[in-house]
Order: structure tokens, then sequence, then C-alpha cells
């Protein structure tokens, strides 16, 4: 899709979307120091940004293509870009403390790109989050003769999957560090013993190397 074909998609997606807790925003909370300066890319209506301001005193920007999340974004009191995650950050290098992404980095074509420019305008950490392709659920709708879905209103959301093992590949590839990969959802313990198998999101944590 083109980037306006993108804008209306998810224009129409926020109209009636809203975001609620997911147990992946505490693993990012327990990653990020209190008062930090932070970018929140394909923030949609601003859910896990409030938090951050809420629970970690944080200064959060919020980026998305969709100026209806931004509306929704706004109305907590956040400050609010309009911007593909895919176009050139807008900002010098190293000037936030922490990017974030969760689950963003799945839906545009140029993951490595994006990547890359989040690591440059970054102080301290990337912080991502992806679905993992190899769930165990995925790999028995494949066993089954079905793709996984793992959208929520058209397969069109989603442009990238990974295993675990085929992100870190990536991000090897992109001269970054992996300083920590931590289960996003499942059932305890088993999310945290194998994350590849039983962890549906997984959050990993990120830095440039020196």
């Amino acid at each position: 899709m083109e980037k306006e074909d993108y804008k209306k998609f998810y224009n129409k997606y926020w109209v009636n979307g809203k975001s609620d807790y997911k147990y992946r925003y505490g693993v990012f909370l327990s990653w990020i120091d209190s008062g930090s300066k932070i970018l929140d890319l394909g923030c949609g209506d601003g859910y896990l940004a409030e938090v951050m301001v809420n629970k970690k005193n944080c200064d959060v920007t919020c980026l998305d293509i969709s100026e209806v999340a931004l509306k929704k974004a706004g109305e907590r009191g956040l400050k609010t870009i309009c911007a593909s995650v895919e176009d050139k950050l807008p900002f010098e290098d190293s000037f936030f403390d922490y990017v974030i992404a969760t689950e963003v980095l799945e839906h545009v074509v140029s993951t490595e790109d994006v990547l890359l420019e989040m690591a440059r305008v970054s102080k301290k950490h990337i912080l991502v989050s992806i679905p993992n392709i190899a769930f165990w659920r995925h790999r028995l709708s494949l066993l089954m003769g079905r793709f996984p879905k793992q959208w929520v209103l058209h397969p069109k959301e989603h442009l990238r999957f990974w295993s675990v093992f085929d992100f870190k590949k990536t991000i090897e590839g992109l001269g970054l560090n992996m300083d920590r990969i931590t289960a996003g959802s499942g059932r305890r313990f088993l999310r945290d013993l194998w994350p590849n198998l039983f962890a549906e999101q997984v959050c990993f944590k990120l830095s440039k190397r020196i």
C-alpha cells in the first residue's frame, strides 16, 4: 500500500479502535528509567504513552500515521506528531533516551530502516515487541494447512513475520546489540522458559554497539 492508503486504513481502524493494558507494557515499564525522554513510534491512541507518563514521569512524544489515533492521544494530554514510521525521523541523533515500537515493525516493509532510525535517535535503548510466528498455535495452524492469523481486521495489516531466532538474526545483521529477550504474552513459566514456542508476542531490548 502507498502511504496515503496506509493513512486511510489506520484512520478507519482507529475510529472504533481502543487500546487497553497488555502484559508487554509492564515489561517495557520495567526497562525504562523514571523521568526518561521517550519516542513512542506507532503510538496508536496513546495508551502506553500515558502509562509511561503517569507511572514513570516520562516525557513522551507520540508518532503515528493516523490523525484519528493522534486525536485520541492528544486528548490524553500527550505530545503528538503525524508521520509515517518509515520516514526519516525529524530528530537529531540521540535525541531520546528510549525509542519504543510495540507491535509496529510487522506493519512496515522497511523494518530494517525503521530499526536503524530508531537506533539513531536513541541514547540508551531501543525497545520493540513483535508477534512470534513460531508460537505453538501458529505452528499447529501450519501443520493443518492454514496460515496463522496474527492481524485484527485484515491480512494486509502485517507485512513481515519473524520467529525469535529470525528476529535475532535481523538484529545481528544491523549491527545492534540484543540485550534482553522477554516474553510479552503466554502462560507463565512456559513463556519465560521457551519464548520462541510459548510466547505469542516477544519483547526485545536493543542497543547500539559502541
